[in-house]
């Protein structure tokens, strides 16, 4: 099995679609929840304090 262009051509299906919360394109088909703001997981935005860049 090789790991280059020939493999490329099984990826036909979309991973991730678009959010109807954040309207960005992370939210999964399958498990049916966004990576981005946690919508399907949470009520709450998803947010760290990593993601900002003063800690305070």
């Amino acid at each position: 099995m090789s790991k280059g262009t020939p493999s490329m051509g099984h990826r036909q299906h979309k991973t991730h679609v678009k959010c109807r919360r954040c309207g960005k394109v992370s939210l999964n088909t399958r498990t049916k929840m966004c990576a981005s703001c946690g919508f399907g997981r949470t009520a709450h935005m998803r947010s760290y304090k990593w993601q900002e860049k003063c800690g305070y």
